[in-house]
């Protein structure tokens, strides 16, 4: 009975091994995948010869901005560089929110007031992250 016992946890424990083998670390329920669908989007309408970078020529914005992404200085910004800009923002933003209530109030705000506005798309006086998200899409 004992040895039953035995080999019928090894099995088990072998079985348990086999299932968390199989599953892919990348992909986990509920997480957020790198470069997801905004950032493929984003990607893909930025990067117009569809080379998977985005160079100068491609870039609409402002110069600076561009050189600030670009971290290697090669001239030309990949989805990493654009990954880590956009966590590097999400920092500086969860850092705003002095009351972590995942809002950012005019009060909390450190950068420029014009931007904020911008940013606040329904006027409240609070930014969220949907309203950041939709700002970078849509800028006024």
């Amino acid at each position: 009975m004992k040895r039953l016992l035995i080999i019928a946890a090894c099995v088990f424990a072998h079985l348990a091994s086999i299932i968390a083998l199989a599953q892919d670390p990348q992909v986990r329920p509920g997480a957020r995948q790198r470069g997801g669908p905004d950032g493929e989007r984003r990607m893909k309408r930025l990067d117009i010869n569809n080379d998977g970078a985005v160079s100068r020529d491609e870039w609409k914005g402002k110069p600076g901005v561009f050189d600030r992404i670009d971290k290697n200085g090669d001239g030309s910004l990949t989805r990493e560089e654009f990954g880590a800009a956009a966590r590097r923002q999400a920092g500086r933003l969860n850092q705003m929110d002095a009351n972590n209530d995942g809002r950012i109030s005019r009060d909390e705000w450190k950068g420029n007031p014009k931007r904020f506005d911008r940013l606040d798309a329904n006027g409240d006086g609070l930014i969220t992250k949907e309203e950041i998200r939709g700002g970078r899409e849509t800028r006024r």
